[in-house]
C-alpha cells in the first residue's frame, strides 16, 4: 500500500506493475481440519479510501489448488454419499483473489483476474449442488461507493465476481456499486452474484460463457450457472441498472432473478442469448428491459396490481437466432403462464424463424402496438403458431413470411383475450396464419364488445 494522505487516514493505493503474477495457496497442517487450508490473496477491511490500479497486470491462480470435497485425513478427493454436504472438515476453497469488507470508497482499475480454472485438482461435490466454496475473482461485501472498471475476470470455479451487503433493510440507504467496461466470462458458477445491495450499475459488460470452461476435459459448472444471479441473501436487491451489457451462452439462465429479496432492476439495451439454456427468468418484481434483444426463450413474469412491479419489456426483440451454429434455447420466443397482472409488452417485435413466437397464458398481460412475423413453416398444420390466453392485446400486428407454395393453415389462440380499441387495429395479415383458429379471419380484427 503505497503511503499516501489517505493511507494515513484509513486508506490507499495498490499499485500493480505490468506483468503476471502467480497468486494464492494451500496449506495443510497435520492434525488440522480441513486438509487444504486457503492462504487469503489481498483481504481488507474497514477502510475509509481504497484505490487498485492494476496497469493490465494479471493475477493468475496458482496451479494444482485443490477445490470441492476432500477426505479430511488423507486429502485425496472425498465423494459424498447424499447431498447437501456441508462439513467444513472437507472443504477444500481456493477463496477470492480480492476480498474487500466494509470499505468506503473503492476503486479497481485495469486488471486481470485468471482463476485458472483448467488447472485445478477437483473434489467431490460440495453445498447443496455442485461445488459451492469461494473460488472468485472478486467479493465486494458490505462496501459504500464502489467502482469497478476495465476489469476482466475469467475461469474462476465460483464467481467472477460477488456483490453483496447482508443485513440490508428496505429503509437503509443506497450503497452504489459501478461496474464499466468489464468481463466476466468463462466462470464455473456465475459472471456476476448480485446477493445484496442498493444501487448496483454495469455499463458495457459482459457476463458470458459460465460453464463453459472445461476441466479435465469436461465443462465445469455449478448451478444457477447463469451470467448474472439476483439472488439477495439475508439482504434485498434494490435499484439494478444494466446498460448496453451482454448475457450470452451461459449453462444456466442469462439472468436469473428467481430467489430472495430482489428483481428491481432496469436493463437498457443489454443482448440476452440463450444456448443452452433460458435466456433471462424473470420470476421477480420490478424487472425491467427497454430496447433489449433476446434470442432463446425468455421465460416467467411477474405480475402484480401494481404496475411498478410488474414485468415490463419496452421496445425490445425476440428472435431465434443461432449462436454460433448453436441453438437457440425454447420452443417459443418468451413463455409465461400463471399471474402476468400488468406483465405489459409495448412496441416489441417477435421474429419466429424455427419455433413458434409466444406461449403467454395468464391473466392481466397487455401487449401493445407489438409485432409478430411468423416464418416456421415446418410447423405441422393446425396447431398454434401463437399462444395469448387471457390477456389484451391492443394495436398489434401479426405477420407472416412462408416459402412459396405454403398451404397450411395456423391458428394464434387467443382464448379469453380482448382485443382493445386503439389508434391503430389490431391486423392479421394472412393467409396462412389467422385469427382464433385454423379458419378464423384475417384483416383487422375487430375490438371486443
Amino acid at each position: 500500500m503505497r503511503q499516501s494522505n489517505h493511507a494515513r487516514s484509513g486508506g490507499g493505493t495498490l499499485v500493480i506493475p505490468p506483468g503476471t503474477y502467480r497468486v494464492g495457496k494451500q496449506e495443510h497442517v497435520p492434525g488440522e481440519y480441513p486438509y487444504y487450508r486457503p492462504a487469503k490473496i489481498f483481504t481488507v477491511k474497514g477502510l475509509k479510501y481504497l484505490r487498485i490500479e492494476g496497469n493490465r497486470a494479471t493475477l493468475r491462480l496458482a496451479p494444482g489448488l485443490r477445490f470441492g470435497s476432500f477426505d479430511k485425513d488423507n486429502g485425496e478427493p472425498y465423494q459424498p454419499t447424499k447431498m447437501p454436504f456441508v462439513d467444513p472438515k472437507y472443504a477444500a476453497s481456493v477463496g477470492f483473489m480480492l476480498h474487500i469488507v466494509e470499505c468506503d470508497n473503492v476503486i479497481i482499475q485495469d486488471l486481470e483476474l485468471d482463476g485458472n480454472l483448467g488447472e485445478l485438482i477437483i473434489g467431490g461435490q460440495f453445498g447443496d449442488t455442485g461445488r459451492q466454496l469461494p473460488a472468485c475473482g472478486i467479493f465486494l461485501q458490505n462496501n459504500k461507493n464502489a467502482t469497478i472498471e476495465r476489469v476482466h475476470s475469467h475461469h474462476h470455479a465460483l464467481d467472477g465476481i460477488m456483490i453483496g451487503w447482508y443485513g440490508l433493510k428496505e429503509q437503509d440507504p443506497a450503497s452504489p456499486h459501478t461496474l464499466t467496461d468489464c468481463v466476466f466470462e468463462y466462470n464455473g458458477r456465475q459472471g456476476l452474484s448480485w446477493i445484496g445491495g442498493r444501487g448496483l450499475t454495469a455499463r458495457r459488460c459482459k457476463f458470458n460463457h459460465t460453464g463453459k470452461a472445461e476441466n479435465n476435459g469436461k465443462p465445469f459448472v455449478s448451478a444457477p450457472g447463469a451470467g448474472l444471479d439476483i439472488e439477495a441473501e439475508e439482504s434485498i436487491c434494490r435499484d439494478g441498472y444494466f446498460e448496453d451489457c451482454e448475457f450470452v451462452n451461459n449453462a444456466g439462465c442469462g439472468m436469473v432473478a428467481d430467489s430472495g429479496d430482489g428483481g428491481y432492476s432496469r436493463f437498457v439495451r443489454c443482448l440476452f442469448w440463450g444456448v443452452t439454456n433460458w435466456s433471462a427468468w424473470n420470476a421477480k418484481p420490478g424487472l425491467v428491459f427497454e430496447d433489449c434483444t433476446f434470442h432463446g426463450s425468455s421465460v416467467h413474469a411477474f405480475g402484480s396490481d401494481d404496475p411498478a412491479l410488474a414485468t415490463r419489456w419496452i421496445r425490445c426483440t425476440f428472435e431465434d437466432k443461432p449462436w454460433q451454429g448453436q441453438g437457440p434455447y425454447g420452443g417459443f420466443l418468451a413463455e409465461m403462464n400463471g399471474n402476468l397482472k400488468n406483465v405489459t409488452f409495448e412496441s416489441c417485435v417477435f421474429r419466429a424463424n424455427q419455433r413458434r413466437s409466444i406461449w403467454c397464458s395468464g391473466g392481466g398481460f397487455r401487449f401493445v402496438d407489438c409485432e409478430f412475423i411468423h416464418r416456421f413453416a415446418e410447423l405441422p398444420a393446425g396447431q398454434f403458431q401463437a399462444l395469448l390466453r387471457e390477456g389484451e392485446i391492443v394495436g398489434c400486428h401479426f405477420k407472416e413470411e412462408f416459402p412459396e407454395g405454403t398451404d397450411a393453415r395456423w391458428p394464434i389462440l387467443v382464448d379469453g383475450s380482448r382485443v382493445v380499441g386503439h389508434e391503430k387495429p389490431t391486423v392479421v395479415d394472412g393467409p396462412h396464419v389467422r385469427w382464433g383458429s385454423p379458419q378464423g379471419p384475417v384483416g383487422v380484427i375487430p375490438p371486443s364488445k
